[in-house]
């Protein structure tokens, strides 16, 4: 199970340079939702100005977001680069993200209804936001990865017999070893194993026949890259 997590994933788009639409989007479905749908008791409030106070929530969700985009990747810088973000980091990022746009609420809540902080206000809405959003988010982050993997499966693999079995050659024995860009991962294939490589968004996947069965591992490279740590002539692009 925690290799799982260990799994590569791509970097959430708070950390990269469409993080503007992103926030500003979210803010604005936030601020939407609770217009048209007022849930938790809103509904029943009167208040001349409940729409725009409604909408403030929005824009708390924005300023929030835009916040961690802008502070979060110049303070951690490694822990939050596009080589060693896995799928167990970006679950842990939407928390911390809730949990920042919990805060965020509480403060607002406070600010417009003259309230005073206390610890079970703030727990009361860290329980609102990830009984709404923790659960949803960690799922979809798992089927977006699965969503990935299937994506970028390649035609000639889904309609190769999978009894058949790959044509040996005089390179019987050799192998490569193609390396990750975190230099830390790497995968060893025999060559007269390998079927096929390819590019696969921020990845690259290695086709590759072993048990009697295809096998397929994704390893976060560029298709170039890889193509630059093999020199064996039976391998060609």
């Amino acid at each position: 199970m925690l290799s799982y997590f260990s799994q590569p994933y791509p970097l959430n788009t708070l950390l990269t340079r469409n993080w503007f639409l992103t926030s500003a989007g979210t803010g604005t479905f936030i601020a939407v939702f609770l217009i048209l749908f007022q849930p938790f008791g809103s509904a029943g409030w009167h208040d001349p100005y409940k729409l725009s106070i409604l909408a403030g929530y929005g824009g708390v969700t924005f300023v929030c977001l835009a916040g961690i985009s802008l502070i979060i990747p110049r303070l951690f810088r490694d822990w939050t680069s596009e080589s060693h973000w896995t799928i167990g980091r970006e679950i842990v990022g939407i928390l911390f993200i809730l949990t920042v746009i919990a805060a965020g609420n509480l403060l607002y809540s406070q600010w417009m209804f003259n309230n005073t902080f206390s610890l079970s206000g703030f727990l009361l809405w860290l329980g609102i936001t990830m009984s709404i959003g923790a659960i949803p988010t960690t799922v979809i982050t798992l089927l977006n990865h699965s969503r990935l993997l299937r994506k970028y499966a390649t035609e000639s693999l889904m309609v190769k017999n999978e009894n058949e079995v790959p044509e040996k050659t005089n390179v019987l024995g050799s192998t490569i070893t193609l390396i990750a860009e975190n230099e830390k991962d790497s995968l060893t294939v025999a060559v007269d194993e390998l079927l096929f490589i390819e590019s696969a968004n921020n990845y690259s996947e290695v086709v590759f026949w072993q048990s009697q069965k295809h096998q397929k591992v994704l390893i976060r490279s560029s298709l170039s890259r890889l193509e630059e740590q093999i020199s064996h002539g039976d391998v060609i692009r």
